[in-house]
């Protein structure tokens, strides 16, 4: 029974119908078909995928990422080893700029007013800030902070504007340290920033002079945050010129150790990646052009305001002036190059904050003398601040 069986099955298995028997629809196609057909529809596939893909793929952006953050990861271990040398005077120098200090040494150095205005007092929050600054932790021991009396304003302005001199100094002498780190001349930095109308004079082929401290930046959209929708440096030719990586979070430690340990410990995603320059440095600009806000920053602007007090337009507005300007037919809509081209330019222009671009390459670095409190103050013109006054009211010192 059991040979009898596998004799059966196996015949049964084996058994071919014959050709005229089988029907029509099973028929096979040949493998010459079948792989014409195949082949086609992987082309149409590949292609349809390759579009798309085009269309959606950030591989760019984060190719840009990993070169950035590389460079940053690169200059790390140098200025490691460059701030845990820091003395007390270099690291306050670097908490100071790295705070408030940093606006106010660039209105200091760039105040091109005859006479030099010095205003008093600062805002309590900004002599908080610089007293802490100087003494961290210790800030009551600030000589000023239970004598002070508000109407002693020769003293007031003596004390804080010598200290704060002298802080600048600190910092400019960072630069002249033998190992301080240097740039390559390979970096394209950038710098976002208001431009003082004196400077909206210059034109490509003119030189220029940044008289104060340069912070810049290895990622063009952190730039873009701070250009108040107004301008972008493009910075270039840097060959040899010394620099400080200043990290994203403000110095509250108290050694160049501590300092150079938050370095390592920051996001490379919440990081400003930058790069602050000496001050006395010109530029040659090589050309100026129009551009654009970044989309992930344009909304921001559109939100705060910009310099123009433009709203950004709705879809109703876009809409009504693609009629008027007759991209849109209100019948028969055209879909030809030139009709789309002139289509995404006007909504470019409505929805994006517009943004001058200076392209500069290093040009001079001018000598940087001390300065000297005596000869900086010579026929200055003092202004009491009625604002800044008003916040002393409740300070208990």
């Amino acid at each position: 029974m059991k040979s009898s069986y596998q004799k059966t099955k196996k015949s049964t298995k084996t058994k071919k119908p014959s050709k005229t028997k089988k029907p029509s629809k099973t028929k096979k196609p040949s493998k010459t078909t079948k792989s014409r057909k195949d082949n086609s529809s992987t082309i149409n596939n590949d292609t349809k995928y390759k579009n798309t893909k085009r269309k959606i793929t950030r591989k760019d952006v984060r190719k840009y990422e990993v070169e950035r953050i590389s460079k940053i990861v690169k200059i790390i271990p140098q200025f490691t080893k460059f701030y845990n040398k820091f003395t007390n005077d270099d690291l306050t120098a670097l908490k100071y700029y790295k705070g408030a200090g940093s606006f106010w040494q660039t209105e200091f150095l760039t105040n091109e007013k005859k006479p030099r205005e010095i205003e008093f007092p600062f805002h309590i929050d900004n002599e908080k800030d610089f007293r802490k600054d100087v003494y961290g932790s210790n800030y009551d021991k600030y000589p000023m902070l239970k004598s002070f009396d508000i109407k002693d304003i020769p003293n007031y302005i003596n004390y804080n504007y010598k200290a704060r001199i002298k802080i600048l100094n600190d910092l400019d002498q960072i630069y002249n340290k033998p190992d301080c780190p240097h740039l390559s001349g390979e970096e394209i930095l950038f710098r976002g920033m208001k431009l003082s109308t004196s400077f909206k004079k210059y034109k490509a082929g003119d030189t220029f002079i940044f008289k104060n401290f340069i912070s810049t930046t290895a990622d063009r959209n952190i730039s873009e945050r701070f250009s108040n929708g107004e301008s972008l440096f493009v910075l270039q030719d840097l060959t040899n010129i010394p620099f400080l990586y200043m990290p994203h979070s403000r110095p509250k430690t108290n050694t160049g150790i501590d300092y150079s340990k938050i370095m390592g410990e920051i996001n490379p995603f919440m990081d400003l990646s930058e790069y602050t320059l000496p001050r006395n440095l010109e530029f040659k600009i090589n050309k100026i052009e129009d551009g654009f806000i970044s989309p992930q920053y344009a909304r921001r602007f559109f939100s705060f305001g910009n310099k123009n007090k433009k709203n950004i337009s709705t879809f109703t507005k876009l809409n009504k002036l693609l009629k008027k300007k007759g991209i849109i037919e209100t019948n028969n809509e055209t879909h030809d190059k030139q009709n789309i081209e002139n289509h995404d330019t006007i909504i470019e222009n409505e929805i994006f904050p517009k943004l001058k671009i200076y392209y500069c390459s290093f040009f001079k670095w001018h000598p940087r003398e001390p300065i000297i409190y005596d000869d900086i103050m010579k026929d200055a013109k003092f202004v009491l601040d009625d604002y800044a006054l008003s916040t002393w009211k409740d300070f208990d010192y």
